[in-house]
């Protein structure tokens, strides 16, 4: 009777920090998706409007000539952009890394459901929300530059660039994520060590360098725009 009590247990969020390895065995049992899903949407929205409000712009090419009402307005036609776009990328988002998971975890003859490998990548997901939160907070006491991860290596170096991309990847609460990860797919689908660790490391690696050859290409955009 006990034991069906402790299977029936909903996965907590803030059980990701304490005790994860309760949490996901938990989830593999009971994989929650809506509520933290809207939960974690509003949220990035939330920030993806603060980091635009809080950018500043006279050091953008383009804009230095500028009025502070022009730069204004475009702050405000960016916050309400990248607000509405985050609406409809964040659960998209998850929803594709949720499926090159699911799709890795099949290759090694895992038996874990679709639904399952969705909660998961949406609770480990906390913990980079739980980053960003401290990161803009910082960013707004301190009054940097919020692009920038105060915990990530480029905090220290401030890189630009597709070296800044790689730099800004290399974080703790990345790490922490890819950590959470590992013992995750461990835990819900069921995969060796081995595996686990192998299959976050490889699309950790891919993830860092599409970032860097995105940035490289912002790069090449704004040095032809500045020709």
């Amino acid at each position: 009777m006990g034991n069906e009590t402790v299977q029936t247990k909903k996965p907590s969020l803030f059980g990701m920090i304490f005790s994860p390895g309760e949490q996901f065995e938990r989830l593999r049992e009971r994989p929650v998706i809506w509520i933290p899903l809207i939960l974690f949407t509003l949220i990035t929205t939330i920030l993806a409007v603060v980091v635009v409000l809080n950018m500043d712009y006279t050091m953008t090419p383009g804009l230095e000539e500028s009025s502070p009402e022009e730069l204004e307005m475009i702050k405000i036609f960016g916050a309400v952009g990248g607000g509405i776009a985050s609406l409809f990328t964040v659960p998209i988002g998850y929803l594709f890394f949720a499926a090159i998971y699911f799709l890795a975890a099949k290759m090694v003859k895992s038996d874990v459901r679709f639904k399952q490998m969705f909660s998961l990548i949406i609770f480990v997901s906390f913990i980079t929300i739980l980053g960003s939160i401290i990161n803009q907070l910082l960013a707004l006491v301190l009054g940097e530059d919020p692009a920038i991860m105060f915990t990530s290596l480029n905090s220290f170096i401030a890189a630009t660039g597709p070296v800044g991309a790689i730099l800004n990847s290399i974080e703790v609460f990345s790490i922490w994520y890819q950590v959470l990860l590992a013992i995750g797919l461990i835990k819900v689908a069921k995969l060796s060590k081995q595996s686990a660790i192998t299959i976050v490391i490889v699309l950790f690696v891919i993830g860092i360098l599409i970032t860097a050859g995105i940035a490289a290409g912002s790069s090449a955009l704004e040095g032809l725009t500045q020709v």
